[in-house]
């Protein structure tokens, strides 16, 4: 295939990757307006630029890319271990549990974007890439404004304090894509050479998502202050202001390093930082590391966390309250290592830091400051800073992946000699052409309807129970909560409708079957012990079955 052809319609297609999952949402046909419609969308996007690389798959035997995509391919390789060897229902594994949606293929497809984006990172796909990040960073600032003076398109239902949630479902992550755009844009805006007008938007930009930042979650600030202080140090070691450099760099460790002990409660910050908030992720991140002590080749399957926290947590943490209960580690890290176990755990940490030693390589190899790799960096900080404290949203996890990837690669194909270019494009049969061939037209049209074979059960199931629930029919309710692939919360929500208007035998069969298919859901079992008109012998035995989730309740 022709290089310029390849980076040009691959690089078009990772942008538009990012900016649609950013912002689909679907309220008039899903009850999961977020979570469910960016799942299905990656799939198919993910699989449409693994026909892109499949296209030019002999450029990963070339030696400057080998290291980087075993790793890569082991981290594929570990997925499909837990895949195989996770004994849930096949739906679960794929999708996830509803409203997170990260399960097997989530990672899948976040990773394959990631490859994607390493093969074609030259100046203008990162500068594309970069520009596409401020337009969506624009127009969720605008839309988070919107939602703070209630001028919405939908009744969004909102469970938390504030209601700025932009395309995200939840103001956290809001606030941390806001964080990761104010340091773009006031890096861009300090270091850059643009012109006088467009530096004045970009700190128009910033302020603006500052102020989105306050009133949707703090958590912003943090992503903000760690992805720009990246930026300023980086400069200042181009500028040989080493010692300045590195002080800047001392002090903002130090205070990491506070901020750290503030959230276990120790430290001078400790009366700052621990709050209840706080100190309920604490409780997630030490289950989160016994479940990867406990199962520590293949951990407890992608997406298990919520299924296996209550019989991870301490007694002590169980005593404290019971009630404090979550379906994530509240770290991506800690996620990714208890749903995958230690082997996906240490390949995550892995390709981190590879996008790490190719930061340091590359501040090492060039002479001037870059201030589009700067802004590049500082963005990549500012989410991977959030993801330590932060649940996997797709809607944000799609540009920390692809940044990610787009830092490896532009450190390899930045190189002297070029790796490519002169390995495989320098031969006269591959001239530059801006058309694709249309046997890689072929291939790429192939893999994106194999995406669309996997993500489109997920999406018509959620928008066939949507409109059963619309429909207000007792039967036609009941047999949607049997759509597959299977739902878990289907079968709750069902069951919930059907005890409330006193149909409880009905509910009792759809938890009856629904615990035959999740028999680890703590949930299920909970609401079959409460229906009064249940046996006596199914009451005891769904309590016997919360007793054996939740082993340390000291109420069960």
């Amino acid at each position: 295939m022709k290089y310029s052809a390849f980076n040009k319609h691959l690089g078009f297609l990772i942008q538009f990757s990012a900016v649609f999952i950013t912002l689909l949402v679907t309220p008039f046909t899903t009850n999961d307006p977020y979570n469910l419609p960016k799942l299905s969308a990656l799939i198919v996007l993910s699989f449409s630029c693994l026909g892109f690389v499949l296209t030019r798959v002999r450029i990963l035997t070339v030696r400057a890319y080998r290291v980087y995509f075993l790793v890569i391919l082991a981290f594929i390789m570990q997925l499909i271990i837990v895949l195989v060897t996770d004994d849930r229902t096949l739906a679960i594994k794929l999708y996830g549990t509803s409203f997170r949606n990260t399960g097997f293929l989530a990672y899948l497809s976040l990773t394959l974007l990631l490859l994607a984006a390493l093969l074609v990172s030259d100046l203008k796909n990162i500068s594309n890439f970069l520009r596409s990040l401020i337009i969506v960073g624009g127009l969720l600032t605008l839309y988070g404004i919107a939602q703070s003076l209630k001028w919405e398109f939908y009744n969004f239902k909102s469970y938390y304090s504030s209601n700025v949630f932009g395309t995200f479902g939840n103001p956290n992550f809001q606030s941390a894509f806001m964080g990761i755009i104010a340091a773009l844009a006031m890096t861009l805006a300090t270091f850059s050479a643009f012109r006088f007008y467009f530096r004045t938007m970009l700190f128009i930009l910033t302020i603006l998502a500052l102020y989105v930042i306050s009133i949707s979650s703090q958590q912003g600030y943090i992503s903000f202050i760690a992805g720009f202080a990246a930026a300023v140090i980086m400069y200042l070691f181009k500028k040989q202001r080493v010692a300045l450099g590195w002080a800047i760099f001392g002090v903002f460790g130090t205070a990491t390093i506070v901020f750290g002990l503030g959230l276990y409660n120790k430290g001078p910050l400790a009366e700052i930082v621990y709050q209840s908030s706080v100190q309920a992720r604490t409780f997630f991140w030490r289950a989160a590391i016994q479940m990867m002590m406990e199962h520590p080749f293949n951990g407890v399957g992608m997406d298990g966390f919520g299924d296996w926290y209550r019989r991870s947590r301490t007694e002590e943490i169980a005593k404290f309250n019971s009630g404090i209960v979550s379906t994530a580690a509240h770290s991506i890290p800690l996620d990714v290592g208890s749903n995958g176990g230690v082997p996906l755990f240490v390949l995550y940490v892995s390709i981190l830091g590879l996008a790490v030693l190719s930061i340091i390589r590359l501040l090492v190899r060039k002479s001037e400051f870059d201030p589009m790799f700067a802004a590049l960096v500082a963005a990549w900080v500012a989410y991977e800073v959030q993801t330590l404290i932060s649940i996997n949203q797709l809607g944000l996890g799609v540009w920390g992946w692809l940044l990610t990837g787009f830092i490896i690669g532009y450190e390899i194909n930045t190189r002297e000699p070029a790796p490519f270019e002169n390995k495989v494009a320098g031969k006269k049969s591959e001239s530059i052409s801006s058309n694709l061939p249309g046997g890689a037209l072929l291939v790429v049209l192939m893999m994106s309807g194999i995406g669309f074979a996997i993500a489109l059960p997920l999406y018509l199931s959620a928008a066939k129970f949507f409109n059963a629930v619309q429909s207000g029919d007792v039967r036609i309710i009941q047999s949607a909560a049997y759509l597959q692939p299977y739902d878990r919360s289907r079968f709750l929500y069902v069951a919930s409708i059907f005890t409330q208007n006193d149909l409880e035998f009905r509910a009792i069969k759809i938890l009856r079957d629904a615990s035959e298919i999740y028999p680890d859901s703590f949930e299920i079992w909970q609401q079959w012990s409460t229906i009064d008109s249940a046996s006596p012998a199914d009451i005891a035995h769904a309590k016997a079955e919360m007793k054996r989730l939740d082993p340390h309740n000291p109420n069960l």
